[in-house]
């Protein structure tokens, strides 16, 4: 993994748009530079609540999954965000169960949302982190979201 850029979940951010509603999740590898990932509602939903460490009346998608691993004893070893074909982010989901890894394609918003519950590391393709990552300054001249880099 020394080749790929490990990242933190720095927030999700909703914004209103002409076509309505859209959710980001930024995550960064550093305090100067993010990668932006638009994401579905539900699953920004599900990552700010997990960031928040709250909890819901009755478990989310991503609490079940958690718990079914969490049950069988399933680890996640890392996340990898490794490919980007026409602005959209392609993940794997890299799992350990006694001894042996699993490695299950899924979207990056689902990894996050399972990485946020279980404390896992979250990496990034060097390359497509150079290709999108966006400078903090110009994130922040976007709106008010210093809280991201606290």
């Amino acid at each position: 993994m020394s080749d790929y850029v490990p990242v933190k979940v720095r927030g999700v951010y909703f914004v209103s748009t002409i076509t309505g509603p859209q959710a980001v999740v930024f995550i960064a590898a550093d305090n100067e530079r993010m990668v932006p990932i638009y994401i579905g509602l539900a699953e920004a939903i599900s990552i700010d609540i997990a960031l928040r460490q709250e909890t819901t009346p009755r478990p989310m998608t991503h609490d079940l999954m958690k718990t079914m691993m969490d049950s069988f004893n399933i680890k996640i070893d890392r996340i990898i965000i490794d490919d980007l074909d026409e602005q959209v982010f392609y993940a794997r989901l890299m799992l350990k169960d006694t001894g042996r890894e699993i490695e299950i394609d899924a979207r990056p918003s689902d990894c996050i949302a399972l990485a946020v519950r279980m404390n896992a590391s979250i990496f990034i393709d060097p390359e497509i982190f150079d290709k999108v990552a966006v400078d903090r300054k110009d994130i922040e001249a976007a709106g008010n979201l210093e809280e991201f880099f606290e």
